[in-house]
């Protein structure tokens, strides 16, 4: 059935029922959810973070590259990502869908169950939204709220200070390769780096370690680590070092690299959509917080350092040293 036949209020009506059952459904303080004009919650302990995110069909997605249900997952782990950046609990979404009236209700019911399960994994709860027709591509929104509890202080980018030890999560450039083998239509060879692209995991407990143990600076790799180091350096008024042998490749995008010549180092610069934690943190903490994220299961390499802001952006190799020419994605200079 499509959703131009089954019309907007039987569609919300689905919507309502998937986020409000099983794993999904409206804890004590949701005094009303998705149902009314504007959702209501009981006030929360601690300092609350907020943050929206928009996917467009054709810009951030192709529906032929991933299920709905892979589109459901990344649409929300986008912005879970944001959150955990913060080093915040994630709370409570409200989620927009633009559609044709040509789509089927399936599809959206599978994007929506793709959202569920990734909110359940993370107790998030969906709690309101909107709907609405669209003559043009695909439109998912997201607004996330999370929560820094017991009077706790959200990590900012402004936090780094010279002598900072700066770390990733997870392995770099990943995602940027998915997107190169699907444009090539050869991302069946290579699942790990197809799964980075359509789903990544943001690292909510990792961020919240972060947090815990007096991180200093922290933000997440959406647009590639030279555009997001920049944010910390901008925002912190400082430069930075990175040791070009420390940059985490895995072994999947070193397999991808020889069969279609990919820069990996660029791609681990420039590529964007990585979802991976860029933190820093004071020497005398650096190797507790390493322990502390690492203990989530999650992968965390030590990749350079925090200087002085005189000294720029420098990227370290067998070569010396070198500003950074690359600057990362520009949603507006992309085109």
């Amino acid at each position: 059935m499509l959703v131009g036949e089954l019309g907007e209020e039987a569609l919300l009506e689905k919507m309502r029922r998937l986020f409000s059952s099983g794993l999904a459904a409206f804890p004590a303080n949701v005094i009303i959810g998705i149902g009314d004009d504007a959702a209501v919650t009981a006030p929360v302990a601690g300092s609350e973070v907020w943050t929206t995110d928009l996917l467009l069909e054709g810009i951030h997605f192709q529906t032929e590259w991933q299920t709905p249900r892979e589109l459901g997952h990344k649409s929300l782990a986008v912005s879970l990502s944001d959150v955990a950046a913060m080093g915040a609990a994630p709370r409570y979404a409200l989620l927009s869908v633009a559609c044709s009236a040509l789509t089927t209700v399936d599809y959206i019911l599978e994007l929506c169950q793709g959202i569920a399960s990734l909110a359940a994994a993370h107790r998030l709860i969906v709690i309101g939204g909107d709907t609405t027709a669209s003559g043009g591509p695909l439109v998912v929104g997201l607004a996330l709220s999370g929560v820094i509890p017991d009077g706790g202080t959200a990590v900012f980018r402004s936090g780094a200070r010279p002598g900072d030890r700066i770390f990733v999560t997870g392995h770099l450039g990943n995602a940027a390769a998915g997107l190169l083998l699907l444009m090539r239509q050869a991302a069946g060879d290579f699942p790990e780096l197809r799964e980075a692209f359509v789903r990544p995991e943001p690292r909510v407990e990792a961020g919240m370690r972060v947090r815990q143990h007096g991180g200093a600076a922290m933000t997440d790799l959406s647009d590639g680590l030279a555009a997001d180091l920049r944010h910390i350096c901008r925002e912190s008024g400082t430069g930075a070092r990175i040791f070009q042998a420390r940059l985490p490749i895995s072994d999947a995008l070193l397999r991808a690299s020889r069969r279609f010549d990919f820069d990996v180092t660029s791609l681990a610069l420039e590529g964007g959509e990585d979802y991976e934690l860029l933190f820093t943190v004071r020497p005398e903490n650096s190797n507790r917080i390493a322990t502390a994220v690492a203990a989530t299961g999650v992968r965390v390499t030590e990749i350079g350092e925090i200087l002085p802001e005189e000294r720029g952006l420098l990227l370290s190799g067998d070569y010396g040293e070198r500003l950074f020419k690359e600057r990362g994605y520009d949603h507006f200079l992309a085109g």
